[in-house]
């Protein structure tokens, strides 16, 4: 997973505590999916925090 980000002046790598509130928020949406029986979103959004948290794992 890139997480890095295109800006208007170029590009931005998620510093680690960017990465891990993206997690929280991420995760946060992904139960509220599930809750709504939105199954599909909530499975596409937990494979994106699951990516998020490999890069994680990643830096340290």
């Amino acid at each position: 997973m890139n997480t890095t980000t295109a800006t208007a002046t170029g590009t931005h790598r998620m510093s680690d505590a960017e990465l891990r509130k993206a997690i929280a928020v991420m995760q946060s949406r992904a139960d509220d999916a599930r809750r709504r029986g939105e199954t599909e979103d909530a499975d596409r959004i937990d494979r994106t925090v699951q990516e998020f948290r490999e890069e994680m794992a990643t830096r340290l």
